[in-house]
């Protein structure tokens, strides 16, 4: 994605929403490829104790969630900040409903290179993660 303003190609306060809302959309069809598209071929996602380098685990990660049947449920307070951009997601799967975990909310951190996503951190947001334990 290209900043309309000084040529720089970073997502901006203007784009980084519908960035985030092409992503989640992507997350939705489960294309784990089409989701790959949005990162840097060298990008490193980090998520729980685990870091995913490169373009292929990064397809692995994907498929990884779809294999659980993770959901978007809802995202917000898409947040940006000199190319970084963070949000906030709720999700659900039957990985965590085996769990008991009906739902978790996490924050999102991507900091962006030419319109990409050149490291991803996923993460819980706050509170309490066994909330949704019934």
């Amino acid at each position: 994605m290209e900043n309309a303003s000084h040529g720089d190609k970073g997502v901006t306060a203007i784009d980084s929403k519908q960035f985030v809302e092409q992503y989640v959309a992507a997350l939705a069809a489960k294309d784990p490829v089409q989701c790959a598209e949005f990162y840097t071929e060298d990008a490193v996602l980090h998520f729980m104790m685990g870091v995913y380098t490169g373009r292929q685990a990064i397809i692995d990660w994907h498929k990884e969630r779809f294999d659980a049947d993770m959901h978007v449920l809802q995202f917000n307070k898409v947040v940006d900040r000199n190319h970084e951009v963070s949000f906030e997601m709720l999700i659900e799967s039957s990985r965590l409903k085996a769990w008991r975990i009906n739902t978790l909310r996490g924050k999102v951190v991507f900091r962006c290179v030419e319109g990409k996503i050149n490291d991803a951190r996923f993460s819980l947001a706050g509170g309490n993660p066994l909330e949704g334990w019934q």
